[in-house]
């Protein structure tokens, strides 16, 4: 009869006599596992700190999105609204007007310019959150005149960028202002400032003694509304009192829906490959607790022989798997979470949260991150070890009796059913913490697609390793033979490798190629082609002014001018917007809404490329239809092809065109963005500001800057160079965390590899030696596991960069419009790189054990 003294035992001694021997028998040879702890760590650090990042990042973006549009309603228009609308709005609600206008600024000395946006709120400014300013003193007073200047109170970066500070004086337009404040934290300020430019704010009066304001000068009139009623009802109402009113109209909740769709997606895709390292990891964990157990198949077997029954033997081991699981949550968990304290740190004020809540605000952002992550890591733990445990436990104990206990070939069915039980419980709660269900479960089907596809591969290879071994290819080369059997043999560590290896390697191809792209853009190819300066807001008097001034300046000076029309799109194909979009009235408003940058084709300066159609090159008919060309993704929108006839509404004039051809923006090289180009002089009678560059050196574009400035004051400039620095900054910062996620993933995977060279490393050994003692030779031996790592290092680098190019380089070209497919040889390069680095390391350890003792090492065997 089998005895069994733990059953004996009372439930709660029971219960601790297993989580002892758990934790003794799991100290005796922890060395084993340090793999199953350091992947599981890496992973788990990942997903914690790109989940805790998220959910930062999203709280303080989004509670509080009426202070960041500004009102719950906004009006967005280039003229003011007239007073009947005006007082319809102020019957239902406040209203607040903030005009904005772009400009250059300067310091006193007119030696350092910069683009800044020119704000000038009203009394009721602002509607939600609060406008801090240094020193604190009301608005209206640091914008008052003193001592014969008027008051700006601009951005503290800004500030810092023109070597001024509060007391210091600039000079924008026509007058001299005196710094008598700094922004703080302004409620309503847009994420893409530092593009526009950085704000100021002045007053009524300061805005006319700078003369900023000529005929044809671009101001936006940013209405902002507060209002108790339903936004929905309230638009409709609004639109039916004053139909033919062309607003860009946004409620918070749109922006809040936007931006928290934007953010959902750049989360899910980080979050993604967090998960994927996680993965990379669980491979890891699969072949440590592999090695682990084969070192515990006596332990095991003698238990049972003594009387152990399966259950409580069953108990132990997943304690212990569960105890490892815990510890790398934990602290993964934790480093993940210090990693994104440190980035909010890093990035001070950008992204604070308020404290209204600050238990439940903790438990959300630090807490539910922390738990998840442990929760995670024991799944993952679990989902990767159940197979290796199952077969490990079904070993039959009468092994002992013969010398040597093997684990089971398969583990049994209820083991069986249990591991997809626990997949799909990691998948679907994979799918519940991801931000977009929807990209996650794309990212699951292309897992699916990609398993099958490798273990295609995988077949196809050992299928070929054998044919070409049967085949007599190796009939008479013994290395050449026992390399191709390595790798159709029952126990090759081909899959494995492809799968942690490959899947690493894939992402590392996929960013270098682009980073890559990016880094040969700003480099190499804007560089050659893109102008010293960008002008905009070039009024019509003023062309002949301004090509006779840096002409005087620079004689070899270029100069191109095209012309900027904004229109609103009015029908299709002679069919009123509002009535193609009368089911959709958020539809409707956005359409009617949006402004359109019409200009000439002129030489294409913009090197716009040709997608459908053709080009012309005669000018525009009278009385009929002009020949349009309209951005290709414009047209995608709206669903219209070449052959369609448009209108647009251009200060209540109407100008009819026919799409002849879409073209494609290209990218980082495009500077004004048209969203169409019309024949030569269909625009002429609109023409009220031109848009243009200037190619000329560095230097000379800064005394053209300069001049500008002084002399033409409402033309705004950029310098190319200084906007590839600022680029320059934004990719370094973005390569550093490409790189960084690449590097844990592809440390995750060495990790991974590690352990399958350690798990295959003795049986090598005994085989190369027990080979050695029936007299092959140690150089024909090393020649085979040299072909055999050769041969994985090709399949791997082969796999990798083809994967990695299919993802990085539709996204270089579709996204980035950036062309990228003549780089494929540096992932390749990457590739065959860290693979061969990864595998030759792995294999050096085997290759110098082999000059040990040989009969030591069968004793071991």
């Amino acid at each position: 009869m089998r005895s069994d003294t733990s059953a004996r035992l009372p439930w709660s001694a029971r219960a601790l006599w297993l989580l002892r021997f758990a934790i003794t028998d799991l100290r005796s040879r922890i060395s084993v596992l340090k793999v199953f702890l350091a992947c599981l760590i890496l992973g788990v650090t990942l997903v914690a700190a790109t989940a805790s990042l998220y959910r930062v990042i999203e709280q303080s973006l989004l509670e509080d999105t009426r202070a960041l549009l500004g009102g719950d309603v906004e009006l967005d228009t280039n003229e003011p609204i007239p007073d009947e609308a005006l007082e319809w709005i102020r019957a239902s609600g406040t209203i607040s007007l903030v005009r904005e206008l772009d400009t250059m600024v300067s310091d006193a000395n007119g030696e350092n310019f910069f683009s800044a946006e020119i704000l000038i709120p009203d009394d009721a400014y602002p509607l939600y959150g609060e406008l801090q300013l240094t020193p604190d003193l009301p608005r209206a007073e640091l914008t008052a005149q003193q001592d014969g200047l008027w008051g700006a109170i601009i951005d503290p970066l800004l500030a810092e960028r023109l070597g001024q500070t509060v007391g210091d004086q600039v000079q924008i337009g026509a007058a001299t202002f005196r710094i008598s404040g700094l922004i703080q934290a302004q409620p309503d300020r847009s994420l893409n400032a530092n593009w526009r430019g950085l704000p100021i704010m002045i007053s009524e009066e300061a805005l006319q003694a700078a003369q900023l304001i000529q005929p044809g000068s671009r101001v936006d009139y940013e209405y902002r509304v507060q209002t108790d009623r339903d936004l929905t009802v309230w638009l409709n109402e609004l639109e039916q009192a004053f139909p033919d009113a062309r607003w860009d109209t946004t409620t918070f909740a749109e922006r809040s829906e936007r931006l928290a769709e934007r953010l959902d997606q750049i989360a899910t895709a980080l979050i993604l490959i967090a998960f994927t390292t996680l993965f990379i990891g669980g491979l890891g964990v699969a072949n440590s607790i592999h090695a682990y157990l084969d070192e515990k198949l006596g332990t095991i077997a003698t238990l049972q022989t003594l009387g152990l029954r399966r259950a409580p033997l069953v108990i132990i081991y997943l304690l212990q798997i569960g105890i490892l699981g815990s510890l790398a949550g934990i602290i993964g968990g934790a480093i993940g979470l210090a990693l994104s304290a440190i980035a909010l740190t890093l990035a001070g004020d950008a992204f604070a949260v308020s404290g209204s809540n600050g238990a439940g605000q903790w438990i959300a952002l630090w807490a539910v991150p922390l738990l998840l992550s442990w929760l995670f890591a024991v799944l993952t733990a679990y989902v990767f070890a159940l197979p290796a445990l199952a077969k490990a436990l079904a070993a039959s104990p009468a092994g002992l009796f013969r010398g040597k206990v093997e684990a089971a070939r398969h583990e049994p069915r209820s083991w069986r059913v249990a591991s997809y039980l626990l997949l799909a419980v990691y998948i679907a709660a994979t799918l519940f913490w991801l931000p977009s269900s929807q990209l996650g479960f794309m990212f699951l089907l292309a897992v699916v697609v990609l398993w099958g596809l490798l273990e295609a591969l995988i077949k196809g290879l050992q299928r070929g390793a054998k044919a070409l071994e049967n085949g007599g290819f190796a009939e008479r080369n013994f290395a050449r033979r026992l390399a191709l059997a390595n790798l159709h043999r029952p126990d090759s560590p081909l899959r494995a490798t492809l799968l942690s290896l490959g899947t690493a390697l894939t992402l590392v191809v996929a960013c270098a190629l682009l980073v890559s792209t990016l880094l040969r853009a700003l480099e190499s190819t804007i560089p050659a082609e893109a102008p010293a300066l960008i002008l905009y807001e070039v009024l019509p008097d003023q062309i002949d002014t301004l090509n006779a001034g840096l002409e005087s300046l620079d004689p070899t000076a270029e100069t191109e001018l095209l012309p900027l029309v904004r229109g609103r799109l009015g029908a299709i194909n002679q069919e009123p917007i509002a009535e193609i979009l009368a089911d959709d009235s958020r539809a409707r408003r956005e359409a009617m809404g949006d402004e359109y940058k019409l200009s000439y084709l002129s030489g294409n300066p913009e090197d716009l490329e040709l997608v459908s159609g053709e080009w012309w090159t005669s000018p525009a008919p009278d009385g009929q239809p002009a020949f349009m060309a309209m951005e290709d993704r414009e047209a995608n929108e709206l669903g219209l092809t070449v052959g369609d006839q448009v209108e647009f509404l251009v200060e209540g004039q109407t100008i009819a065109a026919e799409i002849r051809a879409l073209y494609r923006q290209k990218g980082l090289q495009t500077r004004f963005w048209f969203e169409g180009v019309l024949q030569d002089g269909a625009l002429d009678a609109l023409i009220g500001r031109y848009v243009g560059v200037v190619y000329q050196s560095d230097p000379a574009a800064q005394q053209s800057q300069q001049w500008l400035a002084r002399n033409i004051p409402n033309v705004i400039t950029l310098s190319t160079a200084d906007w590839l620095k600022t680029a320059g900054d934004l990719l370094s910062k973005a390569t550093a965390g490409l790189a960084a996620v690449a590097l844990i993933s592809l440390t995750a995977s060495l990790l991974v590899l590690s352990s399958v060279v350690s798990v295959s490393r003795r049986r090598q050994l005994y085989e190369a030696n027990l080979l050695h003692c029936l007299g092959a030779r140690h150089r024909a031996i090393r020649l085979s596991m040299l072909l055999e790592t050769g041969l994985l290092t090709f399949i791997a680098t082969l796999f990798a960069t083809a994967l990695g190019a299919l993802i990085a380089l539709p996204l270089a070209t579709v996204l980035l419009k950036l062309p990228a497919g003549d780089l494929w040889w540096l992932g390749a390069l990457v590739a065959g790189a860290v693979s061969s680095l990864a595998l030759l390391g792995g294999l050096l350890p085997t290759l110098q054990a082999l000059k040990q003792n040989q009969a030591m090492l069968l004793r071991e065997g």
